[in-house]
């Protein structure tokens, strides 16, 4: 059987001087939350005091406040409410760690955390006192936003190989290995592009080392492309933060419908 044309893409290396190269840009996955702040009487009758909205990116927490009317003197709930990436779900979906710290008068702060998945509505229960209870509503979608990293002086070197693998159900062959050669702070891909129309298939692995620690890479790891399934194109879009050891193999997968099809990559860093 022929191999197919698959191709490298090499970016920002050792040819291109920090003077001249281009700070690299990466598609992060981010999460917009939108909260709503609800007062539940005892009767079971909901109200809504609030709202606030926040961008969630993969390296740091948002936080924000909200103050609710709890009683009939018009005391006011103090809420702290912070929110940070917390992993992924089993598909790849990003996951939220969201932790409402509430102000009461006289009493210690009380603590609640939630983890929210995917692009979903969760309740999330804060308070009940009196037969009254705040409940905020969560409301998650992912999104993919463009991020120009800051240029970064070249670092150490950074030597990946790349096992390509067809994977077709629960048999996976290999095609081809290459080794992709760069720098801390300095991105390379590999990518391949088959087909056309209904069976296009078109994949790009995008590999940022972002800094070394010891025996371990911190790298920003991305797929993008179209794969065919099920009669439509498939479009894929993906980023992960990988922390590796040196020659320990990682996998990143782009496969599409159940049983998968499509493409695996096995990722082994050395430097």
């Amino acid at each position: 059987m022929a191999r197919p044309p698959y191709r490298l893409v090499a970016a920002c290396l050792a040819a291109l001087s920090p003077a001249l190269a281009l700070p690299p840009v990466v598609v992060e996955r981010h999460v917009l939350l939108s909260v709503d702040a609800l007062l539940v009487d005892s009767s079971h009758k909901t109200r809504r005091i609030e709202a606030l909205s926040l961008e969630i990116g993969p390296d740091s927490a948002e936080k924000s406040s909200l103050y609710v009317p709890l009683g009939s003197g018009g005391a006011r709930v103090s809420i702290s409410l912070s929110a940070e990436m917390a992993g992924t779900s089993e598909d790849g979906t990003p996951a939220l760690r969201c932790l409402a710290i509430v102000a009461l008068p006289d009493r210690k702060p009380l603590r609640s955390e939630r983890r929210v998945e995917g692009e979903t509505t969760t309740l999330f229960e804060i308070l009940e006192e009196d037969g009254r209870r705040i409940v905020l509503a969560l409301r998650t979608e992912p999104v993919d936003r463009p991020v120009v990293h800051r240029l970064a002086k070249v670092g150490a070197p950074v030597r990946f190989r790349i096992a390509i693998e067809k994977v077709d159900g629960d048999r996976a062959v290999l095609l081809e290995t290459n080794h992709l050669n760069t720098f801390v702070g300095q991105s390379v891909s590999y990518s391949f592009r088959l087909g056309h129309d209904a069976g296009l298939q078109d994949l790009r692995l995008d590999l940022l080392p972002l800094s070394i620690s010891g025996d371990l890479v911190t790298i920003q790891a991305g797929i993008s492309g179209a794969l065919p399934g099920d009669g439509v194109t498939s479009l894929l879009s993906r980023q992960e933060r990988i922390v590796a050891s040196r020659l320990t193999t990682s996998t990143l997968s782009a496969t599409t419908g159940t049983p998968p099809s499509g493409y695996r990559f096995q990722v082994t860093p050395d430097f």
